[in-house]
């Protein structure tokens, strides 16, 4: 990513020998009986998602691919990281998988094939897919047989935490009825409206889609808001709630059906912390099988 008295978009040349420079600050302080291994390239989108037209997402070229590993290598080598290149095991691509406030562009093998294929020519190294968010497990394990094998995953999975405490915020408005609520949703709005620093500038329309981005975008604007203490001390007294007092299975049915279906199986506890991991551990599970976890396979990356 740029610095602020960067030009908008930095050269080939600067951007390999900014992450040598920090590869040389890393391996100066390394454990040499536990040394890093390390991940490069440049083709890494906007934080926050996408804001390119989706219809036209261009996928890696080969001829960028193969100029970024030369450039880099290059680098390292002047740097006397000689070690250090031996323990780069992946590049950065766009396959061609993408999504924004709404869409998700699901990976096409045939278009990536080129792609794929050429990887085969660099010893040691694989793919990290950039932004495989909300792909399907199919997209995800032809992803990986395709050796994009390092999956990075990021508002993926707090969007499952936010589908799973709405879940829960529904079913205490239902079910707790004679004492206060948390009214967690409404509290976070509040909060994300007092401070639009992190979701205005991403969300556009009019009010009432901003409305919907803040609370159901892909982008997951929101969750950047967890930590304040008020929509905190909210969450904490939605778990206290509904941990005194476990809401009826017709409810979970209702609102958190993937949630019922594993507590009717004596697979999970009816408490809402444990409900929130289960729809966590739902989408991370797409990932492991996706990867093979249990034989060789690819990685799963939180970003």
């Amino acid at each position: 990513m740029a610095c602020a008295d960067d030009p908008q978009a930095l050269g080939d040349e600067a951007v390999a020998a900014r992450a040598a420079d920090l590869c040389q600050a890393a391996e100066s302080v390394a454990d040499p009986a536990n040394a890093p291994y390390y991940i490069i390239g440049t083709e890494v989108p906007v934080p926050g998602g996408a804001h390119e037209d989706l219809q036209e997402l261009a996928i890696t070229r080969v001829e960028d691919l193969t100029k970024t590993i030369e450039i880099q290598r290059r680098m390292f080598e002047l740097r006397g990281l000689h070690g250090a290149w031996d323990r780069v095991i992946g590049v950065v691509v766009q396959p061609g998988v993408e999504f924004d406030h709404a869409r998700v562009i699901d990976y096409q093998p045939e278009k990536a094939k080129t792609l794929s294929e050429a990887i085969l020519r660099f010893e040691r190294l694989a793919y990290e897919a950039h932004s495989t968010d909300y792909q399907t497990e199919t997209a995800l394990t032809n992803l990986v047989r395709d050796h994009f094998a390092i999956l990075k995953v990021g508002p993926g999975l707090t969007y499952a935490a936010r589908e799973a405490l709405f879940a829960l915020s529904h079913i205490e408005q239902e079910w707790i009825t004679d004492r206060p609520r948390s009214d967690v949703r409404a509290k976070l709005d509040e909060v994300m409206m007092d401070q639009p620093k992190y979701w205005e500038p991403y969300y556009g329309g009019t009010e009432a889609e901003r409305a919907l981005a803040r609370k159901y975008s892909f982008s997951d604007r929101l969750r950047y808001y967890w930590p304040d203490p008020t929509v905190e001390a909210s969450f904490q007294f939605l778990v206290k709630n509904l941990s005194e007092a476990p809401p009826p299975l017709s409810l979970l049915s209702q609102f958190a059906p993937s949630a019922f279906r594993a507590i009717r199986n004596g697979e999970l506890r009816n408490d809402p912390l444990s409900i929130i991991r289960h729809r966590i551990q739902e989408v991370l599970g797409m990932y492991a099988r996706a990867c093979g976890m249990s034989r060789s396979g690819g990685i799963v990356k939180e970003g």
